[in-house]
């Protein structure tokens, strides 16, 4: 059984995933990966990140995807810019804002400096369009 969906809107141009369970790295690294090749057969750099099941944020994983797998997919993504919308639950939202292990992590993984656009919204409305404007 998986622990994610994966599917490409067409009308949106928006690659949805979702994590149906908390994940381990592995999975977490296997999900990304597959949305990355969706991503790739699509042209489309608009990912709707689902996290709200995935439980608490772990900090190996956001650092892995911040130095490591979100750089190299803006580079295999090109010309198409990546903009991630991250669609959350309040714990995680909660947890990103007050614990000090991992605030500092994801303040780091959205920063305006990165090659990459990321945001985090509280309503899939909110985050879709987010994604539908133009990028800043």
């Amino acid at each position: 059984m998986s622990t994610y969906s994966l599917s490409y809107r067409p009308d949106l141009d928006i690659v949805f995933l979702r994590w149906l369970t908390p994940d381990t790295l592995a999975e977490a690294q296997a999900s990304y990966e597959a949305t990355l090749a969706l991503a790739l057969a699509h042209g489309c750099g608009n990912w709707l990140l689902d996290s709200r099941r995935c439980g608490p944020l772990d900090l190996l994983q956001t650092a892995w995807l911040t130095h490591e797998f979100f750089p190299a997919a803006v580079a295999r993504l090109s010309p198409h810019p990546l903009r991630m919308a991250v669609f959350s639950s309040l714990q995680r939202w909660e947890q990103m804002r007050t614990d000090a292990a991992v605030a500092p992590a994801v303040q780091a993984a959205i920063a305006p400096t990165q090659p990459y656009e990321a945001a985090i919204f509280m309503t899939e409305a909110e985050a879709v369009s987010w994604l539908q404007a133009p990028a800043a």
